[in-house]
C-alpha cells in the first residue's frame, strides 16, 4: 500500500489563552499566519517574547511583541504586512477594542497599503474623471453651439438660412468665401461641426483637454470674423 504523505504545509493548532496576571500586561493580541502578535507595556517587550515563545510552544520569531506607540508607528510608515495581519488575523485578546476599530478602518479603505485603501483611491480617482469628463462634454457642447450660432447670424447677413448643421459649412463656403470670412476661418467653423457630429454620433471619444483648447481658440476666432462682418 503507498503511504499517506504528510503534508509538511499543515498548519499548527495554537491554543492561546491569557490569565489575569497577563491581561495586565497586554493591551492587544492576535494570531495570523502562525504569528502571534502582542501589545504590552514597554517594559515587558523581551519578557512576554520568551515567555510567550515557552508557553505557545513556538520560536522566538514567532511572537512579535510590541507597544501600543510601535503599532501607531507601523500603521504612520504604512507596513502593510502589519495591517493585513491585523485585517486577516484572529483576535485573541481585544478589551479596547483597538484591532476592532482598526480592522473597521481598513476595511472601508482608510489604510495606505492595502487593497482595500488602494481600491478606495481608484474610486476617488474615477470619480474626479467622471465629473473632468462632465465638464469636458459641456465645454465641447458650448464650442458647438457657439460656432452653429455665429454661423447662422452670418448667413442670415447674407439672407440666408441652414436648419442642418453639417450643410453649413458648405453654405458659407459659397455665399461667404471672399465676402467677409476667409477660407482658413470656414474650415474651423467646418472642423468643429464634423468632430461634435461625430462625437454625438459615437464614432469617436470626447477629445482629449489639449483638444478642446484648440478648438476653443478656432470657435472664438470665427467668432470674431463674424462679429466683423456687416
Amino acid at each position: 500500500m503507498r503511504k499517506t504523505r504528510k503534508n509538511k504545509d499543515k498548519k499548527i493548532s495554537i491554543r492561546i489563552k491569557f490569565d489575569e496576571p497577563e491581561k495586565k500586561l497586554i493591551r492587544a493580541a492576535w494570531l495570523h499566519n502562525e504569528m502571534v502578535y502582542i501589545l504590552c507595556l514597554t517594559n515587558h517587550i523581551t519578557e512576554l517574547t520568551k515567555k510567550y515563545s515557552k508557553k505557545f510552544g513556538l520560536p522566538e520569531e514567532k511572537i512579535r511583541v510590541g507597544t501600543t506607540e510601535d503599532l501607531v508607528k507601523e500603521i504612520i510608515h504604512h507596513n502593510t504586512r502589519i495591517l493585513i495581519s491585523v485585517r486577516d488575523g484572529k483576535p485573541l485578546y481585544d478589551p479596547l477594542k483597538l484591532l476592532h476599530s482598526l480592522k473597521i478602518n481598513i476595511e472601508k479603505g482608510l489604510m495606505i497599503g492595502t487593497k482595500e485603501g488602494i481600491l478606495r483611491k481608484f474610486l476617488v480617482i474615477k470619480e474626479h474623471l467622471k465629473e473632468i469628463d462632465k465638464i469636458k462634454v459641456q465645454v465641447f457642447d458650448n464650442i458647438y453651439i457657439s460656432t452653429i450660432e455665429a454661423s447662422q447670424t452670418a448667413l442670415i447677413l447674407r439672407n440666408h438660412v441652414v436648419l442642418v448643421p453639417r450643410l453649413i459649412p458648405n453654405v458659407l463656403r459659397e455665399y461667404m468665401l471672399g465676402r467677409g470670412l476667409e477660407k482658413s476661418q470656414i474650415n474651423d467653423a467646418e472642423e468643429i461641426i464634423r468632430l461634435y457630429k461625430a462625437y454625438e454620433h459615437k464614432k469617436i471619444q470626447l477629445p482629449a483637454g489639449r483638444k478642446l483648447d484648440e478648438l476653443s481658440k478656432k470657435a472664438e476666432r470665427f467668432r470674431e470674423a463674424v462679429k466683423k462682418l456687416k
